[in-house]
This record gives structure tokens, C-alpha cells and sequence, in this order.
């Protein structure tokens, strides 16, 4: 089987959120990149566009689970970057209180409008747990496609505990459609465009020299899930 097509997983890891200003957001940029380097999907000075597409259940089991602050629950998306579809993702999130778990599987776009369309049945040719799990949740569980969220992004990464810090701005949910490739004219802002989510991910520790060029406490942590977002304020 094509090494692109197989999954790759990560463990729990930190995950903290904030809402920052656009002003804030430039000033950590420029400390930031003293320090760190861009993501491996940056295009522009570090920026790119990413939508996916959100699955849930009729009964909204993600969603209401997301809301309710569930110790535990999980959301599967499919994700893209930039509107092309030479590089599409199969993605499980799974929280577990402040702590986040990413497993994911490469797929390309015949498997996409199989799943978005059909009943998905080429996920089971893929050589993929994930896979084969998500084929179940899309026919026995029910899931299905429920939004497209999009924003662009800004990346640094570190090496040293595999520290990820996330700038998204322009958060937009779909108002009508849910194909990521086809309806992205149709997107609405869900965050008010005057702020700009924060993310700081690491897997052990966050080095106090990373740390140290962050926002101070005065900035609002939130639980923020662009998700929720996207299907609660459109």
C-alpha cells in the first residue's frame, strides 16, 4: 500500500487556547520567528488557508459532548490546505480534559466524494484502522457531514518537547453546504474578526524560553472548538 495512505498518530499531548488581538498577534509573530520555524505547510510568510469538513450524528453527539465539557470525547473531520486537493487528511481529535490526541490518515479526492456522497465504501480497501473505523461511524453510528470551518493560519514548531504554536484568524463556518472543495464561497465569519485564536501544543513541557515570549496571563483562555463555532453562531 502507498506509505501515503497509512496512518500516523501521536499521543496526548498539552493543548492550551486563547483569544489574543490582531495586535497582539503581530507583536508574538515577531518574537516568534526570531525563535522558531515556520510549519512544513506554510506558503505564505508562514500563513495558509485550512477548511475541513466536520462530521457528527443526527443526535449531534460531538457537538453536544464539546459543549457539555465532556472529559472525554472525540470529532472527526476531513482537512485540506489552501483549497487543493493533492493532499487531503482523515482526522480523529480526541480530548481528554487539557489534553489532546490527533490520529490521521491520508486520502485522496476519489475517496473524499466517496465518503461526502456515497457510503464511503473505499475506506475499507486502505490499510487503516482509522479508516475502518470512520467507515463504521459513517454507516452504523451515522455520522455525517455537518459544516466546513476554514481560517487561515500562522505555524511555529520546535523540535525541543514538539512544541506547535497556532495563530487562526478569519474563522468562517459554512452557512450553507458542507463540501470543503465546492462551497467555500458560501462561508460566514463564526469568531469575530477582530480576534485571533491562540494555540500552544507541546508534549511534555513548554521551554521556558518559549514560554517567556508568550502573552501574559491577562490574555482570555478559552475551550474555544472552531467546530462549535461553526455550527452555533451561523
Amino acid at each position: 500500500m502507498d506509505k501515503l495512505m497509512q496512518d500516523t498518530s501521536m499521543d496526548y499531548r498539552h493543548e492550551q487556547k486563547y483569544f489574543i488581538t490582531h495586535t497582539q498577534a503581530t507583536e508574538l509573530t515577531d518574537r516568534l520567528s526570531q525563535v522558531l520555524k515556520f510549519d512544513r505547510y506554510s506558503v505564505d510568510k508562514g500563513k495558509y488557508l485550512i477548511s475541513s469538513v466536520y462530521f457528527d450524528t443526527f443526535e449531534n453527539r460531538s457537538l453536544e459532548g464539546t459543549e457539555a465539557g465532556l472529559l472525554k470525547r472525540k470529532k472527526y473531520r476531513i482537512r485540506a490546505y489552501n483549497h487543493d486537493d493533492s493532499f487531503i487528511s482523515l482526522e480523529k481529535k480526541t480530548k481528554r480534559g487539557y489534553l489532546g490526541k490527533k490520529e490521521s490518515v491520508r486520502i485522496n479526492r476519489q475517496i473524499y466524494d466517496d465518503i461526502m456522497y456515497k457510503r464511503g465504501d473505499m475506506l475499507l480497501k486502505l490499510d487503516s484502522p482509522l479508516a475502518h473505523e470512520f467507515y463504521h461511524m459513517i454507516n452504523v453510528e451515522g455520522y455525517k457531514p455537518k459544516t466546513v470551518v476554514e481560517y487561515t493560519r500562522r505555524a511555529f514548531v520546535s523540535d525541543v518537547s514538539n512544541v506547535r504554536i497556532t495563530l487562526d484568524m478569519n474563522i468562517k463556518g459554512s452557512g450553507s453546504g458542507v463540501d470543503m472543495f465546492l462551497d467555500h464561497g458560501s462561508l460566514v465569519y463564526t469568531v469575530p474578526p477582530c480576534w485571533v485564536v491562540l494555540e500552544v501544543k507541546y508534549d511534555h513541557f513548554l521551554p521556558d524560553y518559549i514560554r517567556n515570549l508568550l502573552p501574559d496571563a491577562s490574555v482570555m483562555q478559552t475551550s474555544c472548538s472552531k467546530y462549535v463555532y461553526g455550527r452555533t453562531y451561523i
